[in-house]
């Protein structure tokens, strides 16, 4: 399962832009795409390039010759989810 959570530090950072220290530019160098692909949705841009961030995980790896071929085989399931940190929730994303 891949989980996303609300108010993630590195999502935020992401999508306001600008300079962060250390590794943490690697890690927001691969949510660009998310934020790129959500920033027209309406509603919370930090929670919508979260769930985007999301989904583009879990296609990351169905796409693993290795894990595709046991999801078709029903060996293996790729599902998504966000965590509400307020509630303590987790709800699917797909």
């Amino acid at each position: 399962m891949v989980v996303g959570h609300e108010r993630c530090g590195v999502v935020s950072a992401a999508v306001k832009g600008g300079e962060v220290p250390g590794q943490i530019g690697s890690l927001i160098e691969a949510i660009k795409p998310s934020v790129e692909s959500s920033k027209d949705q309406s509603g919370d841009k930090i929670e919508n390039a979260c769930k985007a961030n999301i989904l583009a995980q879990i296609k990351k790896l169905k796409s693993s010759p290795v894990l595709s071929k046991l999801i078709d085989e029903e060996k293996l399931k790729i599902a998504g989810a966000y965590y509400d940190l307020d509630t303590g929730k987790i709800s699917m994303v797909d």
